[in-house]
């Protein structure tokens, strides 16, 4: 595809990004908490969002595998039981939600990737299950718009893929027979303009007032402005 534009391919983020999946709870992702009180049921564990976000969440994303054993361990829980039961539930309740619009596209997703889809080969990376990203596409019907897009594995170890790793960018990039000079990723998570640095690929930054520790190429306030930079 010559389109004249430096980039060929556009790698795209998934939640924050251009699907809004905070939700419409009282609390962001008041869908995934509701999950993961499930899975905790099953063991007759109750804990509140602060409880979960202390002992879960922040291990979770700071130590990956490492921190669910920590978790599972404090309470006394099969590790590889717990997560598979765990990544069922919030697979089943992400989906849940986005069949009845809990979940939705961020504002002009449509019209952004129908333009940029006609200028460059668009991907996805996301840290999100596979399951959770092919269904997000099918549903909103942007699958006809991408030529690959990959979500993680449920299984523990792939944990270690996540962003920064970019393990996925990486995956895209062969997939395609892409140079690193022709790719730019769009992200809204500082870990996911660090796997670009780590790829040696450009980035864009969807900056808010809450995360905006990173260095991007470029910088955006959402995914209507990329029309300006790309």
């Amino acid at each position: 595809m010559d389109t004249g534009n430096k980039h060929k391919v556009v790698i795209l983020d998934m939640d924050g990004t251009f699907l809004d999946s905070r939700g419409k709870g009282a609390i962001a992702h008041e869908w995934a908490y509701g999950a993961f009180k499930r899975t905790l049921n099953h063991y007759e564990i109750t804990l509140t969002v602060e409880e979960i976000d202390k002992y879960f969440l922040t291990l979770l994303h700071s130590e990956g595998e490492e921190g669910v054993w920590k978790f599972c361990d404090r309470f006394g829980l099969d590790c590889d039981e717990f997560w598979t039961r765990r990544e069922k539930d919030v697979i089943e309740a992400k989906i849940e939600a986005i069949r009845q619009g809990e979940i939705n596209l961020c504002k002009d997703t449509e019209e952004v990737i129908k333009y940029l889809s006609s200028r460059y080969y668009l991907a996805v990376v996301s840290d999100s299950q596979q399951a959770c990203v092919d269904f997000a596409l099918e549903h909103f019907k942007l699958r006809p718009y991408f030529k690959i897009w990959y979500g993680r594995k449920s299984s523990l170890e792939s944990l270690a893929n996540r962003k920064p790793n970019p393990y996925y960018v990486n995956k895209v990039l062969r997939e395609l027979d892409m140079r690193r000079e022709d790719a730019i990723l769009v992200d809204d998570s500082p870990v996911g303009i660090l796997a670009a640095k780590r790829a040696g690929i450009d980035s864009v930054f969807i900056w808010n007032e809450e995360r905006n520790e990173c260095d991007p190429t470029f910088l955006v306030k959402n995914i209507g402005e990329l029309r300006g930079v790309l």
